[in-house]
Parts: structure tokens; sequence; C-alpha cells
């Protein structure tokens, strides 16, 4: 069946309130588990290089056959993990039935998800054949304009190991490395000559911008026009204060059950700073997705988890906390490409000065950057509204751009509105 961007956008947002009520339980059930097993020697693949491939579908409405008018394949690739070695990542790749009817090849946009969870139960590539997949809220509209979507699962979400929330390598590598992946495609729909380009909202947003930053030094062949990053976390101190006492602050336990794998080096010194109660939010996130977070103590102080009742955001001044929290940041690197950034003014998950900063950095070093600052009013401080709301305005005028690059038509020259 053939689904509008408005009836996938409302079937999105139904299932995101089905998902939260009952949890994610059916995706535990995992229909192909042979396949999150990487090959012996994948180690020795070039990134990018395609390990294996199975047909998939992408549901919309849970517990319903109504599917998503595309192809759908299920992609395990070679990336590089956020410690620089080899890694196995799954990634989907749907592409729309109708031809591409517009000039030139068809393009491809590789897609960063927002906040999934760590579990392996939460990765995208599993959540979108329950109809569980909140993102189909961006991926309905890109498919309707004909655009091939390849969306990564981003390192350990289904496969081995932890998954490292908001790694900022990790990520951007994962969606580099997806965007390789997809030239190999060819005989799935999907044009190796067609034009590229990223996005991504919230740690999505983070990807698509880091992958922006890295495309010059890690993947210079591909023929990207462009990336899209919404609300983009780019600083994490900025992060652990707006998340402090939210209904999503059982997230704590996932940025640093992300640090600890990507930097073990620095675990024992990282959970000393835990108490009892901290410590069991950590394990407790671990195995736990985004529809999770009012089951991981919502609206809690994080000083009710320190041994010595600061918050969590007084401690990253420290280190070895400052040092991990700097290499996360965004604005150190030089996108190569134009990007389109959005940011609400009163969003209450990713402070707006942290993105101001970005930008400003960005365009201090010569890039091209079109910046969108949407004044909303604040609503249901600490909720996560005033992050869902900008997320609206940044698909509709993200999208225009898109379709800017995409045809050709070159951006507006250097920064500004």
């Amino acid at each position: 069946m053939r689904i509008g961007a408005g009836v996938l956008a409302a079937a999105a947002a139904a299932t995101l309130v089905a998902a939260g009520a009952t949890g994610v339980t059916h995706a535990h059930a995992d229909p192909v588990p042979d396949f999150y097993t990487p090959p012996a020697a994948f180690q020795d693949s070039a990134p990018g290089e395609i390990l294996r491939t199975a047909p998939s579908v992408a549901a919309v409405v849970p517990n319903t056959p109504a599917v998503i008018d595309a192809s759908v394949t299920r992609v395990m690739y070679r990336s590089t993990d956020a410690r620089g070695g080899p890694v196995a990542t799954v990634g989907t790749v749907l592409v729309p039935s109708q031809p591409w009817t517009g000039d030139g090849p068809r393009p491809t946009v590789v897609l960063g998800p927002g906040t999934q969870g760590m579990g392996d139960q939460c990765a995208p590539s599993k959540l979108m054949t329950f109809g569980q997949e909140y993102e189909y809220i961006h991926i309905g509209p890109m498919l309707a304009r004909g655009y091939a979507v390849a969306v990564t699962d981003y390192e350990g979400l289904g496969t081995p190991g932890v998954h490292p929330y908001l790694n900022r390598e990790s990520q951007g590598r994962a969606m580099l490395d997806l965007a390789r992946a997809t030239r190999s495609l060819d005989g799935l729909g999907v044009d190796p000559d067609g034009p590229i380009a990223f996005w991504g909202y919230s740690q999505g947003g983070m990807s698509s911008a880091s992958a922006a930053e890295l495309l010059a030094s890690y993947a210079p062949e591909l023929p990207v026009v462009g990336a899209v990053a919404g609300s983009p976390p780019a600083d994490l101190a900025d992060l652990a204060v707006a998340g402090d006492g939210s209904s999503l602050v059982g997230g704590i336990g996932w940025v640093v059950d992300g640090f600890v794998s990507a930097y073990p080096e620095h675990r024992d010194e990282m959970l000393s700073v835990f108490n009892d109660a901290g410590l069991d939010i950590l394990r407790r996130a671990e195995t736990a997705c985004v529809f999770d977070a009012l089951l991981l103590n919502p609206f809690m102080p994080t000083s009710a988890y320190t041994r010595d009742g600061r918050p969590i955001a007084a401690h990253l001044d420290t280190e070895p906390w400052a040092s991990v929290v700097e290499e996360q940041r965004l604005g150190n690197r030089i996108p190569s490409v134009p990007v389109f950034v959005a940011q609400s003014t009163n969003d209450d998950f990713v402070l707006v000065q942290g993105v101001d900063g970005m930008v400003a950095k960005w365009c201090a070093g010569g890039a091209d950057v079109t910046y969108r600052r949407y004044d909303v009013p604040p609503v249901l401080t600490k909720t996560g509204a005033g992050h869902l709301i900008g997320m609206f305005p940044s698909l509709v005028e993200g999208l225009d751009w898109l379709d800017q690059r995409f045809a050709g038509e070159p951006p507006a020259s250097g920064c500004g509105a």
C-alpha cells in the first residue's frame, strides 16, 4: 500500500504513543538473530564494505500488516568504532517503489536516528519491523519525494558491544560508512552514482553534523551535497544541565555507559562518582530503550546519584570527564559541505547556546551554514516538549533546503538565515 507523507507522520506519532505505553517487548524477539553476529574476519574488510544483506520490512502501525511502499533491505557493514578499530554495524536501506522522476540519478539520504536507547532490542532495524520506529516522521516524507533512505543503527545497537551513546566520531563514521555501503546496492534500486546527503535530529542531528565535519578526512570520495542537523547536542555539558531533573534524566545512564564503553581506561574513575542508586540507574539504562524512559526515575535530580551529592554537571569540569566531554564537542572541525542547522530557542533538552557556539565556529572557519532559530515559547519545561516542537519546522524547512541541494541549486554563500 502507498502511504502519503501526512498519513505516515500521523501513524508515526501514533506509534510513539503506543510504544511508549507498552514498551518495546515485541522487538525482543529478533526474527533474524544470526544476522547481527559479525562474520569471521570482518575486521579485514574496508570501511563501508557490505558484510551481509537480508530482505526486511518497515511496518508503519504496530501489530498490523501496513507497510511502507518501498523495498527494505537490512545491511551489515564494516565501520570504525569509538576507539578507532573495526566494528560491524547494521543499517536499513529503503528505496521507494515509484521510479525517480527528478534530474539525474536517484539521491540517497543517510539518516542518523534520534535517541533510541541502549538495549539491543532498540536498534532501528528491529523497531522498524514492528512499526515502533518514530523516525518514520522523517523517513516517510523523504520516500514520498523519491529519495532512497539509509538508516544506521549506530555502533553497538543490535550488534555485540555497548552503544557509545553521543560519541561524536563513532556516530559520524557510522553515517559515512553506511553512505559508502549504499554505493554497492545498485541491484536493490540505490543508484551508485546518485548524490548523498546526511540528515538527523537530536542524537541524529549530532551524527549528521559529525559526518559533515569528518567527511573531508574520513570519506572524501563520497558525493555529498549537504547535511541537515536539527537540534544537535553540540556540547554535552549543556545536555547534563538541561537533562537534570527532566523526564529523560535516566538518559544519564546511556551517556555514562557510553563513556565507559568508549574510554575503558577511565571506567573506575568515572564509576567512583556514583552511589548505589546511581550505579543502579547505569545498570538499568544499559538494557532500556527511549520508550522506557518513564521507568528510569524521571524528574529525579542527578545529585541523588552521586556520592558527594553534587549534580553530574558539577563533575564535568574535572578530569577525566572534561577531556571526554570536550572530545564530543561539535564545532572544532569545519564541514566541507553546506549544512542546514535548525534549533528551537527554548529547547528543553538541547540548549540553544551550544548550537549557537557550534555555528559561530563553523562560520568563522568559512563553512556554508544556513541556521534557523525558532523562537518557540517555553512549553512544559523538562518534559521534552520544547525539544520535540522544534522537530516539525526543521522537518519542513530542512526538506526544502535538501530538495534544493539535490536539484543542484547553489546554497546561500557563507553563513546566514
